[in-house]
This record gives C-alpha cells, sequence and structure tokens, in this order.
C-alpha cells in the first residue's frame, strides 16, 4: 500500500506529459479558428458573457485585467491554467465580488501540488435578484422571485517544465446560465503557456471557453507580457481578443513593498487601464461618495488595487487583495479576496 501512494505523484506526471501536449495542441488548434472567427463578429453574438468578468483574480482585475503571464496559484484559473503550474504548496482562496447595477457572486477555488505538477478545482456563482422587470408594453411587474444566476466550475491540470521556466496547463469548465426565461448548460475548455525568459521577462497566452459549439460561450484569447525592472516593480501589457467584439489592449504597474521593509507583510499597489470600446464615456457619477471622495465620479478604463500577503500568519501564507473599478454614473466594482496557503 505504501509503495503505491509513494507512485501516485509518478503516475499523475505520466499521465500529464501525455495528455497536457496533446491537450494544448487542440487548445491552440480551436483559438486560432476563433480568432479569425472573432474579426468577423459582433456584439452580442456570444452568450456567457459574463465569462469575461475577471473573477477569482482581483490583481489581474486591478492590473487592467491583465496578467496571462504572470498570474499564479488558485487566481490562474480563470486568466491562465499554465500559472497553476507555480505553486509549490497547497491554497485555497474566497473572493467576493460586487460588479456594478447590483451584480455579485461568490469564487472559491484550491489548488493542490502532485508531484511535479499541480491540480486545481474552482466554483464561481453569480447573479442578481430583485431588479426591474417590464412586459412589452413597459408596466412593471412583481419580480422579487425573479432570480438571474450565473455559475462555472474547473478543473485544472497544469505542469512546469525546465526548473520552472515554462509551464502549461488546461482546463475542463462546466458553464451554466440561468437568465430566468431560458437556461443553457456547456462544457468548455481552456489552454495555456507561460514562458519566463530570464529573471525580468515573462511571456504568457491563453485561449478560453474554446468549444464546438460555436458561440454558445464567448471565447476569449490573451496573449501579453510582464516586465520586471527589480523584485519592487512589474509592468504588464495585454491584448485580449473576444468573439463578440474586437480585441482590447490593456496594461498594468505593480509596485511591492518588501515585508522586511513594514515588518508585518509585502504590501503591493496596483493600477492598470483598459481600452473600453463602443463608449466615449460612461457619464458622471452623482451618488457614490467614495468615488466623488477619490475624483473619480468620470473615471472610466482605469483600474485600481492593493494587495498584503505575509508568510507569518498564524503559521500559513496568507494574503488579503482588494480591487476597485469605477465605471462613471454605472458606479463601482469590487472584489476582495482571501487566500491561504499550507
Amino acid at each position: 500500500m505504501e509503495s503505491d501512494k509513494k507512485n501516485q505523484p509518478e503516475n499523475m506526471d505520466r499521465i500529464l506529459r501525455k495528455v497536457l501536449p496533446l491537450a494544448l495542441f487542440l487548445v491552440l488548434y480551436s483559438s486560432t479558428l476563433s480568432l479569425v472567427h472573432a474579426s468577423d463578429s459582433k456584439a452580442g453574438t456570444s452568450g456567457a458573457v459574463f465569462m469575461k468578468i475577471p473573477t477569482g483574480s482581483p490583481r489581474a482585475q486591478a492590473l487592467g485585467n491583465c496578467g496571462v503571464s504572470i498570474v499564479e496559484g488558485s487566481e490562474a484559473m480563470t486568466i491562465n491554467p499554465a500559472g497553476v503550474a507555480s505553486s509549490q504548496m497547497r491554497e485555497a482562496a474566497f473572493a467576493y465580488m460586487n460588479w456594478f447595477q447590483d451584480y455579485s457572486g461568490q469564487y472559491i477555488a484550491y489548488v493542490h501540488p502532485v508531484g511535479q505538477s499541480v491540480i486545481g478545482v474552482n466554483l464561481a456563482s453569480y447573479g442578481i435578484k430583485g431588479f426591474d422587470v417590464r412586459d412589452a408594453e413597459g408596466i412593471p411587474l412583481y419580480s422579487e422571485n425573479i432570480k438571474v444566476n450565473h455559475k462555472y466550475a474547473t478543473l485544472t491540470l497544469a505542469k512546469s517544465f525546465f526548473l520552472e521556466r515554462l509551464l502549461l496547463g488546461v482546463s475542463a469548465k462546466g458553464v451554466w446560465e440561468d437568465n430566468y426565461t431560458a437556461k443553457y448548460r456547456n462544457t468548455v475548455f481552456d489552454g495555456g503557456i507561460i514562458l519566463k525568459v530570464g529573471r525580468k521577462l515573462s511571456l504568457g497566452w491563453s485561449g478560453a471557453n474554446l468549444s464546438s459549439k460555436g458561440d454558445a460561450v464567448v471565447k476569449i484569447n490573451r496573449l501579453g507580457a510582464a516586465y520586471s525592472f527589480n523584485p519592487f516593480l512589474t509592468t504588464l501589457l495585454e491584448s485580449k481578443g473576444y468573439s463578440d467584439r474586437h480585441a482590447a489592449i490593456g496594461g498594468g504597474v505593480e509596485v511591492s513593498l518588501p515585508e522586511e521593509v513594514l515588518q508585518v507583510g509585502r504590501v503591493s499597489f496596483r493600477t492598470g487601464y483598459v481600452q473600453f470600446s463602443g463608449a466615449d464615456s460612461y457619464g458622471k457619477n452623482y451618488t457614490d461618495k467614495t468615488l466623488d471622495t477619490l475624483g473619480l465620479s468620470e473615471a472610466y478604463g482605469w483600474t485600481f488595487g492593493v494587495g498584503i500577503y505575509s508568510a507569518q500568519a498564524l503559521g500559513f501564507g496568507m494574503s488579503l487583495d482588494y480591487t476597485m473599478v469605477p465605471y462613471g454614473a454605472l458606479g463601482r466594482a469590487n472584489q476582495l479576496m482571501v487566500k491561504v496557503q499550507f
């Protein structure tokens, strides 16, 4: 029995060595087709558009919705599954997101190293209830029991090669969409690559929500780079292609204060900008006092966040990340995540 347990990591590594190259080839091939298709697509032609929201990664959201080249651990599953391979410890995470217009929900994730490979799982549930509903003639309807619910669950396999210079990952994902009048269920696949060139430059690619069912779920392709001038300053640039609209360009900057300076943990400040298409302005917000105090009542496209990490809290590695994104008259989006490494 003991020998069987010892052989489990080796067996898993053999399986991943065979599965990952084939899966990544299929993902890359499907991704290329979706990019060609996206050039002729129009807004609103894809389903499950909630999958474009950067749930489960406040860091990427704060960096202008960029992170395909640097995401790690449990956050990587929603941006680039290859980043899961960087995990050297077990990690559990919980996030709460409050999107604008009362759309909100929760995200939980767990990653577990097995030998030189890593397995990750996550579950997210988002929705809105009690919103304004009217009939064809514009007459308000009783909407207390009218709910919209969106969910997805992911299983990720990832592995690192060449002393963690090359990271590969693939995911299978179930997506559920309940829009009150119609319900949809789809299975899609993600794949990604991260290549670390030296100690400063990191390149990343990912293809998300790929399937043979056309545009049942919006497809997302990310290609980006990150450059670390030193351990305390990192810059990112990324292009995101969507199957229901043109590609968007984004970038971000992360500045970190080392744990030795503050004595309590490492603190990171993040900001970024993401290109919005189809709108010159989201108007001015007159109701959010926080945005007014910060002078962000008319801001859109900009993202802001802060993260705190400590390796000494209760004997575990713990982190707390918060992100705020203003959307002009629509309000602001907030996301808070807690992670524990053990």
